[in-house]
């Protein structure tokens, strides 16, 4: 498991994420179903890009690259959507305690690296990947190469995340927030 003390410089400021904490209310009654579409949709998008990823590498080379990407990409775009406006909902629920954790920060570091990758990739080497007619092409190879490792990271720091206790002082420090504000009340 990495050092987690690793990641102190990337953390969000807890004092921003508390102005987002009224919206807990509104989701808490949802929040499981909430979390489960995220869970599904996230998993859902993992097996799909793998699958085109590992084509893309050249892995079941038989199937035509063109029609496979065809049928694959709708699907793509409906199960990320579906997991980012989770995601994001389930980030609204509790912003501070979700982004004190960890591992939130790398993940969606890497979230950005597999979309900067994907975008590269259409942008660069995606049509001549298409019409390719002797296998495929090394770009594509290192562009689903890389795809693979960024969002198996994601996966990784996501799994992290769920047990990546926030840190003692950031703990604190929301304990405090708390008990002013309910003071104030």
């Amino acid at each position: 498991m990495l050092d987690a003390s690793a990641f102190d410089a990337i953390q969000l400021s807890s004092s921003a994420l508390f102005a987002l904490r009224a919206f807990h209310a509104v989701v808490q009654p949802w929040h499981y179903l909430l979390r489960a579409v995220h869970i599904l949709s996230t998993a859902a998008f993992f097996g799909g890009i793998v699958l085109l990823d590992l084509r893309l590498i050249g892995v079941r080379s038989a199937a035509g690259l063109k029609a496979f990407s065809a049928d694959i990409t709708p699907y793509l775009y409906i199960t990320f959507g579906m997991a980012v406006a989770s995601g994001v909902l389930l980030f609204l629920y509790d912003p501070a305690l979700v982004a004190s954790r960890t591992y939130f920060v790398p993940k969606i570091i890497l979230i950005i690296l597999g979309l900067v990758n994907a975008a590269l990739y259409h942008r660069i080497a995606h049509e001549h990947a298409l019409t390719a007619q002797a296998g495929t092409p090394l770009s594509a190879k290192l562009a689903g190469a890389l795809s693979i490792a960024f969002w198996i990271g994601v996966m990784a720091f996501s799994a992290m995340n769920v047990e990546g206790v926030p840190k003692p002082s950031l703990v604190a420090k929301h304990t405090t927030v708390i008990e002013e504000s309910r003071g104030r009340l």
